[in-house]
């Protein structure tokens, strides 16, 4: 863009703040004067529209007619062929709609002073006999002091009271945005202050949640939502706001006007005797975010992290248990625990020999050579059938049958003094089956051991804890954590945020269902 065309009517174009259909918003300067203004500036297609001129025209009137703390003032107005728009002060601050997308917990703690600045300058406005008529958060600035000014006038129309409400009839055209709009002009009926209260019940239920009561799959979806659907409250989905509150902002958004507050006046005296919040949400949130960091500085994912584990030793805190992959498995049973577990026998064992018979286990991998199997070693035959063990394993001495499970002994942890004296018939054992020193695992498949073979006391040795003996056992603090967090888990798969609930309900016997399918013409002001 060339300087020539960043010169304006006398103003120097600086900064492109929004842009929308058919206008644009800049920062501006006076050339030789450092004040900086606003200026809201028709774009060529639109200005040669005379609908939309008259739009720009009619949001100045209203604009430069009003003198509040909370409405920028309007200054000047120009349209020729060339270009049209007017000038106003400038706000250097976000809209409420960008702040609460970006950050929800400080404009929540905000809350209060956004409220009850928002009600005086609608009351204003309706005391000067004027309707906002769009009022939503995206046309309401907010600095980080939580100074407000509205914004864009440009569907604002006049009150219309007594005898006016009776002869008006319906509107020929409805005006503002559908998440924002009441039930009563989805009717096309006449709006009043009540439907202004209904949108700023909308608006504040929004900075309060983080999202609108209602949201539809299509627009006619949500116009129904908006005539026949109750709300849920805003501590369904913030706990942290007070049941107060909750009956306030609920009673905004009632279907049926009379319902709602009378006007602006009185919602602003009950705001101001209103405890909104159980706790500042700034310092829940700050508290919430600095447990979070902790809670990461502990956990396994971090223990290698070099700064984490830094900030752990300065504070004492031990580092997390190094996690340890899992072996695989062989027939389904672990191949590296009982190695583990017999290391720590072998030494009892060598202590007390007593304790060998009840203590000592044997790695089901780990077959006993043939000089240590004893030729009594098996009770009589119907513990094993015949054509199962090979001659070769069979040496002179055998450990009781108790201590044979599916698991065995090694050699050397056997004491001589505690082999039986039983015998076993030769015959039994089949020569061809097994290699001369060691019997492998797969010889001796399971399906080929009869029932009678393996006793209940053998598989389980009563020295052996159960695996569930010996997993740590949760403490009373940790127990009603996970407690906590089920139910809470429970309450959020229970709530239904606006598009997971049923569809809209049909609408009431008043509603012209065939006109409402029709009703696509509402624009989406920016």
């Amino acid at each position: 863009m060339s300087e020539a065309s960043m010169i304006v009517g006398g103003y120097e174009l600086r900064n492109c703040v929004a842009t929308g259909n058919a206008t644009q918003i800049w920062e501006v300067t006076v050339p030789g004067n450092p004040t900086q203004l606003a200026m809201k500036l028709m774009l060529d297609s639109a200005r040669k529209k005379p609908e939309l001129l008259a739009v720009l025209k009619h949001e100045y009137r209203i604009g430069r007619s009003f003198e509040h703390p909370s409405i920028v003032q309007f200054h000047s107005i120009e349209i020729n062929r060339d270009h049209a728009f007017f000038v106003m002060d400038f706000f250097r601050a976000p809209s409420l709609k960008a702040q609460i997308m970006s950050s929800l917990a400080e404009t929540q703690s905000r809350f209060r002073k956004i409220a009850e600045a928002l009600c005086q300058v609608y009351g204003y406005m309706h005391e000067k006999g004027w309707l906002h008529r769009d009022i939503k958060p995206d046309n309401v600035l907010v600095n980080k002091t939580g100074e407000v000014r509205v914004i864009d006038f440009s569907l604002s129309s006049r009150v219309v009271k007594g005898l006016g409400m009776l002869v008006g009839g319906k509107q020929s055209k409805i005006k503002g945005t559908r998440t924002y709009i009441a039930p009563e002009t989805i009717l096309k009926k006449t709006p009043t202050v009540q439907s202004e209260i209904y949108s700023l019940g909308v608006t504040l239920y929004e900075v309060l949640t983080g999202s609108p009561p209602f949201a539809g799959l299509n627009p006619n979806d949500l116009l129904k939502k908006h005539l026949a659907e109750l709300p849920a409250p805003p501590s369904a989905l913030n706990s942290n706001v007070t049941p107060d509150l909750d009956q306030v902002i609920l009673r905004m958004l009632a279907k049926k006007p009379a319902k709602r507050p009378a006007d602006m006046r009185e919602l602003l005296s009950i705001f101001r005797s209103l405890r909104c919040f159980v706790e500042d949400p700034l310092e829940l949130y700050q508290r919430t975010t600095r447990e979070n960091k902790e809670a990461e500085k502990i956990s396994v994912d971090k223990r290698l992290d070099s700064r984490a584990d830094a900030d752990r030793t300065e504070q004492g805190i031990a580092a997390p248990a190094k996690y340890v992959k899992s072996k695989p498995k062989t027939a389904g049973v672990d191949i590296v625990e009982p190695l583990k577990k017999a290391k720590p026998a072998a030494a009892a064992a060598s202590t007390n020999p007593g304790m060998m018979p009840q203590m000592m286990m044997m790695p089901q991998q780990m077959m006993m050579p043939h000089q240590m199997m004893p030729q009594q070693m098996m009770p009589p035959q119907q513990m094993m059938p015949q054509q199962m063990m090979p001659q070769q394993m069979v040496p002179q001495q055998m450990v009781p049958q108790q201590m044979i499970p599916q698991q065995m002994i090694p050699q050397q942890m056997v004491p001589q003094q505690m082999v039986p004296q039983q015998m076993m018939p030769q015959q039994m054992v089949p020569q061809q089956m097994v290699p001369q020193q060691m019997v492998p695992q797969q010889m001796v498949p399971q399906q080929m051991v009869p029932q009678q073979m393996v006793p209940q006391q053998m598989v389980a040795p009563q020295t052996v804890a159960p695996q569930q003996s010996i997993a740590p056992q949760p403490n009373a603090a940790a127990a009603s954590t996970s407690q906590a967090e089920q139910e809470a888990a429970a309450r959020q798969k229970s709530l239904l945020l606006p598009l997971d609930r049923r569809s809209a309900p049909a609408p009431r016997k008043d509603v012209d269902a065939e006109a409402l399918e029709l009703m696509t013409d509402l624009p989406d002001v920016i």
